[in-house]
């Protein structure tokens, strides 16, 4: 008796470690494997996407500066010119509204040999709706380029994208007679002829007056030096009568001596930076001889 129930209780222990999962064991098991591949999967698209968002917008900022690095260089070279044949077929231009800039500028650097192409340029800066490389609309810094100065300023040319996702863009002009501020700035050159003649007559006038001011005088003594004191009060106050006339004529010819510009980028969630610099103009004065 005793033999027999050793041998019933050996047989049921090995029946008992043999026994496999139960149907509920299995479903649980792949339940939490389900919930920890889930897990695991937002957590790698998560970062994933964290690394693009962080990519995108350091590429954006990365074009951003550059765009006003090459900006900068080309306002240090704007110009307007009064050189202009009779046919009047090139006509410079200077046109700065707050989110758009038109400009002549001396600063290309063909890149080509024998390209015909001068160092002069037309270059517009502005924002404009375009389909980005995600394939949604998305504002952009816009640059266009024309490789000549025409008779059709502000006309023509050929577009480039320069920065994606753009939410602002904005110039002020400085003008160093107000010592102020301003949002717009208009400098047109259509018809130079009358301008440089006026501009040659009142270098004219100048020179008299140095000659005046610089002449000996007739007589010695205390007459001499009371007609040199006339003639250099004269020569003074006609100084300032073509000053006035020299200011009136370039009024509306002059650029301005500073340019300061801001750009907001934006990221997919709707974060800003911005990037603000602003340059110095050399050559505010027009060209002409």
């Amino acid at each position: 008796m005793v033999r027999g129930l050793s041998h019933s209780v050996r047989i049921d222990g090995r029946r008992d470690a043999q026994r496999g999962m139960t149907l509920i064991e299995i479903v649980v098991a792949v339940a939490a494997m389900s919930l920890l591949g889930t897990l695991a999967y937002g957590v790698l698209m998560t970062t994933i996407r964290t690394q693009e968002d962080a990519q995108t917008i350091q590429e954006r900022y990365h074009a951003g500066r550059i765009a006003i690095e090459r900006m900068k260089r080309e306002l240090t070279m704007a110009f307007v010119s009064l050189h202009q044949a009779e046919d009047q077929r090139t006509q410079t231009l200077f046109e700065g509204e707050r989110s758009r800039l038109v400009f002549n500028t001396a600063a290309h650097e063909p890149l080509k040999r024998n390209a015909r192409q001068s160092d002069q340029l037309e270059v517009e800066y502005a924002l404009k709706s375009v389909r980005g490389r995600d394939g949604y609309q998305t504002d952009a810094l816009i640059r266009r380029v024309k490789f000549h100065i025409d008779d059709r300023p502000g006309d023509g040319g050929r577009e480039e994208v320069l920065v994606e996702g753009v939410r602002k863009l904005e110039f002020e002009y400085f003008d160093e007679f107000r010592e102020d501020w301003t949002n717009d700035w208009e400098v047109r050159v259509d018809d130079a002829e009358e301008m440089r003649d006026s501009l040659k007559q009142v270098q004219e006038m100048r020179d008299k007056i140095d000659d005046l001011r610089n002449a000996e005088p007739a007589t010695t003594g205390i007459a001499g030096l009371a007609g040199a004191a006339k003639d250099v009060a004269t020569a003074s106050a006609a100084d300032e009568i073509v000053d006035e006339a020299e200011l009136e004529l370039l009024d509306g010819l002059v650029l301005p001596a500073r340019v300061r510009v801001k750009m907001v980028l934006v990221d997919r969630d709707d974060s800003e930076y911005l990037i603000e610099s602003q340059v110095e103009i050399p050559m505010t004065d027009p060209l002409w001889y």
